[in-house]
């Protein structure tokens, strides 16, 4: 498919603004000289991650990952790009916990990420899927941060942060955006580094920033979760590697606990989770339950999942595991 930059637009209202990551929000108008220089001034760290991924010794092969997302249009390091590309990595990756579910490793590595998403044409969760863009991104000449994230901290407090990866992008000298192809039912189009709203169809998104310089993303109203914060220190990939692990191996991990596959649309987005196939828009919540073995299979292809690839022993299993946590799941509420 062809992606065409003219789909790339996000209208949007700001009220104060700041497209640099590590300065105070400033009115809208106001001078941005010293800009450039806080981005030309980056730490050493983030110059060597910066370039191609070299931090962590990987390259990815940047054809190929392209190809896997359907993506045919220019590969400038630009703003219409940038946003092209995240909606067709979007549109053909999904968001998913198949492989912590099975109890097989989950890596950071480059070439265990190129293989998994690329080459087996799988999707993965944020820090995999968030991982791979990043280095397509840093390939193909962006500047791009993997900053620290925290969903549900309100419900968690500090233990959330590490919980999710983001990227933020720079698109020009002065100008950065947050990125975020593994947040499930997240935004399309990347979203500027700016306090503001954000429309994107008939779905609003909200950029925050408190005064301790702390960014929360805010979802749309009937998103799987509220949002996210997040902080702008550049790390390097492979920092998120122990709690990646973590989160992928703990009892006590979401991702352990339950099936989940997400994809988002221009006017909806749909869920699984365990047996339960929802489909939000900001008319309805419309949930199915899958009946059998043979409708998870189907639910999964329909997510862009390779279920052949997957092979019969592991869609059983699946459908074993979305069994037991669903019938866990009406069990606590006392349905059954």
């Amino acid at each position: 498919m062809t992606v065409s930059a003219t789909n790339a637009t996000t209208s949007h209202t700001t009220a104060a603004t700041t497209n640099s990551p590590n300065r105070a929000t400033r009115p809208s108008g106001s001078r941005r000289g010293n800009v450039a220089r806080a981005i030309t001034t980056s730490t050493p760290a983030e110059r060597t991650w910066s370039r191609g991924a070299g931090i962590i010794g990987g390259m990815i092969d940047v054809t190929g990952y392209l190809e896997r997302i359907g993506y045919r249009g220019p590969v400038r390091p630009d703003t219409d790009t940038l946003v092209a590309l995240h909606r067709a990595h979007l549109a053909t990756v999904p968001y998913e916990n198949i492989d912590i579910q099975l109890g097989r490793p989950v890596s950071l590595d480059p070439a265990a990420l190129a293989d998994k998403i690329v080459r087996r044409r799988r999707g993965g969760f944020c820090f995999e899927l968030n991982g791979a863009f990043g280095l397509l991104l840093s390939q193909l000449g962006f500047t791009v941060r993997y900053v620290r994230s925290a969903v549900n901290v309100e419900r968690d407090g500090p233990a959330a942060w590490g919980n999710h990866l983001a990227l933020l992008v720079a698109t020009g000298p002065d100008d950065w955006m947050l990125a975020d192809v593994g947040f499930g039912d997240g935004f399309l189009a990347p979203l500027p580094l700016a306090i503001g709203t954000y429309p994107q169809g008939p779905l609003t998104y909200q950029v925050r920033r408190d005064l301790s310089g702390t960014w929360r993303m805010v979802h749309h109203p009937t998103g799987t979760a509220p949002g996210y914060e997040f902080r702008t220190d550049p790390l390097a990939l492979n920092d998120f590697a122990d709690r990646c692990a973590e989160l992928a191996t703990a009892p006590s991990s979401s991702y352990v606990q339950t099936l989940v596959v997400q994809q988002p649309h221009h006017d909806h987005s749909m869920s699984l989770r365990a047996r339960s196939l929802v489909r939000r828009s900001p008319d309805a919540i419309e949930t199915r339950t899958l009946a059998d073995r043979d409708e998870l299979a189907a639910a999964l292809a329909d997510f862009g999942v390779p279920v052949d690839a997957l092979g019969g022993d592991a869609v059983d299993a699946l459908w074993r595991r979305a069994d037991e946590q669903h019938r866990a799941w009406l069990s606590a509420r006392g349905r059954i």
